[in-house]
């Protein structure tokens, strides 16, 4: 078995996996913590540090049968070129006779946030939870390890209220819609500006029993005509990055419901003053502040 590790920005993942696909065994995208495995022998040390502050990941693939050099680097070139940037950083290695499916499991165990439980499909003696949300890792991200996910699932529990209205924008996997949709008996709406996230959270919500109540949707921030139709929103969740929390700021006010709220995340500890600072100026107060590591989840009300 070889394995190819390709470290990117969390917004570029995709396209590397696409390009890896059809020539490995499996893709799989690893959202990066301080303890992740990276194995990146060419890198300095202090390199996993380094790639945790800037919000990157690591797209691995498996072979059986390894391919060319030709054809291996022909993918991550188109690859890169169509993300107009040089080729990331990357290892290549062979490695030893064991079980690799069940190791690259072992990544993804069952994640308990407060009541909710993410169990993957490997993971058979999970403790009960009142949520229980089956989700495997895939081409999306949001699996509940990472702080930022995490953390707004612990925020969403802190509210103790039944939206009516409910949008998760830049879904990803659609694990925050899919647990706002088994806590309220309320329609969600899930977008994501990747086409590949929609497919996924789509598959994942009917894996879940909720494809019923959560509708996905392509669309940029909020720049939807159904989006539109169904505000005002009572809860918004928005996990992605600081930019485009902040350029969201506006648009989030105009489609949020008085007396509603606004879980954010994927905002560095840093980044969390200037992500408030922007909100407040669109009247939105701050009702928690929440760290987790190297990162905070804010939730906001106007």
């Amino acid at each position: 078995m070889w394995r190819l590790a390709v470290t990117t920005d969390a917004g570029k993942a995709d396209v590397y996996a696409q390009a890896l696909e059809p020539m490995a065994s499996v893709v799989s995208i690893y959202e990066i913590e301080p303890d992740y495995p990276t194995n990146h022998k060419s890198q300095p040390e202090e390199w996993a540090t380094d790639v945790l502050m800037s919000g990157t990941c690591v797209v691995e693939a498996l072979f059986e049968v390894p391919p060319t050099t030709d054809d291996l680097t022909a993918s991550l070139a188109q690859a890169a070129t169509a993300l107009r940037e040089a080729l990331p950083p990357f290892s290549w290695e062979r490695l030893e006779d064991q079980d690799w499916v069940r190791l690259s499991q072992s990544h993804h165990p069952a994640i308990v946030a407060g009541k909710v439980l993410v169990r993957p499909s490997h993971v058979d003696n999970a403790p009960p939870a009142s949520v229980a949300i089956k989700l495997d890792a895939g081409r999306a991200f949001g699996t509940g390890g990472h702080c930022t996910t995490y953390g707004c699932l612990m925020a969403l529990q802190k509210l103790h209220f039944r939206p009516q209205r409910i949008v998760d924008i830049g879904t990803g996997s659609g694990l925050l819609a899919i647990a706002a949709a088994k806590t309220s008996p309320n329609p969600v709406i899930a977008s994501d500006i990747d086409p590949v996230a929609v497919e996924v959270a789509e598959a994942n919500a009917r894996a879940n029993g909720v494809a019923a109540q959560l509708r996905c949707i392509e669309a940029t921030g909020f720049d939807h005509p159904d989006l539109a139709a169904a505000a005002p929103y009572d809860l918004i969740f928005a996990n992605i990055l600081k930019g485009p929390l902040i350029a969201l700021a506006a648009d989030m006010r105009a489609h949020m419901a008085d007396g509603g709220y606004a879980i954010l995340s994927g905002i560095l500890n840093e980044q969390a003053d200037d992500v408030i600072a922007a909100y407040a100026a669109q009247g939105f107060g701050l009702a928690a502040r929440d760290r987790l590591g190297e990162w905070t989840t804010i939730t906001i009300s106007p």
